[in-house]
């Protein structure tokens, strides 16, 4: 097992919170227990390096899919062009 460093919980808690991954998804996306992340995040246990690879991929795979997003919202207005010819410009 490889024991928590302080920079690596809190790299872990900024990617996880940084992708808006709350314990209990990185659980279930990862196979690693909340419990086991909690806990680790806390400076308490450590995590085998089957683990930390579980929980890397996961990561990795939900910022992949974050990027393959399309964001398209609509807002019920006009959009720019058609505001800018009904003033005329």
């Amino acid at each position: 097992m490889m024991l928590a460093t302080a920079t690596a919980v809190e790299n872990l808690r900024a990617c996880r919170l940084g992708l808006g991954v709350s314990q209990s998804r990185l659980a279930r996306l990862s196979r690693v227990s909340r419990f086991k992340i909690c806990s680790y995040e806390l400076g308490d246990r450590s995590l085998t390096s089957v683990e930390q690879l579980r929980i890397s991929e996961a990561l990795r795979a939900e910022a992949e899919r974050l990027r393959n997003l399309s964001i398209q919202i609509d807002f019920g207005q006009p959009g720019p062009t058609a505001a800018l010819e009904a003033s005329g410009d």
